[in-house]
Parts: C-alpha cells; sequence; structure tokens
C-alpha cells in the first residue's frame, strides 16, 4: 500500500516574490518618470544666415540655444515652399525645456513643424545683439508638452499600481494555501494520533 505523500504547505520564503514583484513594479515606475533622460539631442549647430538641410519627422524639431533666451527666426527656402503643406513655430519658453551637452546649458526655445514630414533647407537669422550666440536645431525631449508628461505619468501609475495588486494576489494565493494545508496537516495529525 502505498501512501501518497503530503504536499507541504509554501515555505515563508515564497512571500518574497509577491514582495519583488510590487517593489519591482514601483521602483520600475520611478525610474521612467524620474531618472530616465527623456531630453532629446541638440542635432545640428546653426550658423546664422547659412542654409542646412534638416529631415522634419512629423514629431517636430527643436530650436536649442546657449545661454539667454532669445529666439532664431527660422524660413524654409523657396524650393520647399511647393511641396510644403503647413509650417508652423511654437514657442517652448514656458516649458523651460534645458539640455545640459558638453558640459553646457541649452534652452529649448521654440518646436518647427512641418508637414509632410521629409527633408527641408532651413536659413535660421539671429538680431544683431545675438549674432554671435550659437544655437542648434535637433530632437526634443520625448515628453515636452502636456499631453505626453500625462501619459508618461499615467503609465507609469499603471505599471506600479499593476505590480502592486499582482504582489498582493499572489500574497494571498500563498496565504490561503498555507493556511489550508495546514489545516489538512493538523487534521491528520488528529486522526492518526
Amino acid at each position: 500500500m502505498t501512501v501518497a505523500a503530503d504536499p507541504s504547505p509554501p515555505r515563508r520564503i515564497w512571500y518574497v516574490v509577491p514582495a519583488l514583484i510590487a517593489a519591482g513594479g514601483v521602483l520600475a515606475a520611478a525610474v521612467m518618470l524620474f531618472l530616465i533622460p527623456f531630453g532629446g539631442d541638440l542635432g545640428q549647430r546653426i550658423t546664422p544666415g547659412q542654409p542646412i538641410t534638416v529631415h522634419m519627422p512629423e514629431a517636430g524639431k527643436m530650436v536649442w540655444v546657449k545661454g539667454e533666451q532669445y529666439f532664431p527666426a527660422c524660413h524654409n527656402s523657396e524650393a520647399d515652399t511647393q511641396k510644403l503643406g503647413e509650417w508652423n513655430l511654437v514657442s517652448m519658453l514656458s516649458d523651460d525645456l534645458t539640455l545640459e551637452a558638453d558640459g553646457e546649458r541649452w534652452r529649448g526655445v521654440q518646436m518647427i513643424y512641418a508637414k509632410p514630414a521629409g527633408t527641408y533647407t532651413l536659413t535660421c537669422t539671429v538680431s544683431d545683439e545675438h549674432g554671435t550666440s550659437s544655437f542648434s536645431i535637433g530632437d526634443p525631449p520625448r515628453f515636452h508638452d502636456a499631453r505626453s508628461r500625462a501619459l508618461a505619468a499615467l503609465a507609469a501609475s499603471a505599471l506600479a499600481s499593476l505590480s502592486v495588486l499582482v504582489g498582493a494576489a499572489l500574497t494571498v494565493v500563498i496565504a490561503v494555501r498555507r493556511h489550508r494545508n495546514g489545516k489538512r496537516l493538523a487534521g491528520r495529525h488528529l486522526t492518526n494520533g
């Protein structure tokens, strides 16, 4: 006659797994919001008055300036006007976007949007008082507007909440299993004794 082995209750060490899942999700959400650099790049440096060729994606390009805040005036070339459907310059001064590159601090001052997306020739100029200032056209930060920042916060909140819920559910499953197996073992000892 064979006797079936009693399934032993889960060890207490198993409570560490749901705690790690919950803590890992919350930590990943915090890293996503506060530590991952979502900050774009400087792209091409611009010499005032010199035409440059820039690929304009649908997301647009950021105009970065070094030092004080000012607006370079950027215009597309006459040849581009025929294929250009829309051209927008949007001030970004209220967003206080900064970027550190080569030990220098740059400010995002405006976004340039062109439709359709494509390669365009731009000429940017500045006033005489800023004639020697440095500026460039590069990629904007990934989360530079209110909508994208809200989506990032929502995604981080969902990640943290989901990991805590999964951790709590696993904790309940482990606790119930320990409790049932503990009662079953106690009942067998009473009937055998």
